[in-house]
């Protein structure tokens, strides 16, 4: 598994506090919404929302790591970095998101998608011991937490699938 690491290429304005990557007990899944063409810059695309984030009061992108198309994984900010993502602020101060690129209310994830995202969850939940408290079960889409369409009707049956 590769993970391309874009932390300091992002535009950052502050940090909203920090935890204990010990007691991170969620990992909550999103779909950023927008239309996923065949081909992008998934850099471009991350600085974009990135600056989305920043202007509506967030200081950063509001996401660990992110998923492209082409199955490409992009570490987006350090795991213990407080980030606004679900819609609750208590689940926020411990837990990280992993973000997919699509609409995927509307698209299907990319097959390659599926693969990184399989990959990356089975790091996270069995091969890292400073996230002890990330296991199958602590994993939620972001509907599970707030009323919301996200991480989308394609992509949430799957979310567990790992």
């Amino acid at each position: 598994m590769k993970i391309i690491d874009v932390r300091k290429k992002l535009p950052v304005k502050g940090s909203n506090g920090l935890m204990d990557k010990n007691k991170i007990t969620h990992c909550v899944i999103h779909h950023d919404g927008e239309n996923r063409p065949n081909s992008y810059n998934s850099l471009n695309r991350y600085i974009a929302e990135a600056n989305y984030h920043i202007n509506k009061g967030w200081n950063r992108i509001s996401y660990t790591y992110a998923i492209d198309n082409i199955g490409d994984i992009y570490w987006l900010n350090d795991e213990n970095q407080i980030l606004y993502h679900c819609g609750n602020l208590t689940i926020n101060k411990k837990s990280i998101a992993i973000k997919f690129d699509g609409n995927l209310e509307i698209q299907k994830p990319t097959e390659r998608q599926l693969k990184a995202y399989k990959e990356l969850m089975i790091w996270l939940t069995t091969k890292r011991p400073d996230l002890p408290l990330i296991v199958k079960s602590s994993v939620k889409g972001h509907r599970d937490i707030k009323a919301t369409a996200c991480p989308g009707k394609n992509l949430y049956p799957l979310i567990l699938k790992f």
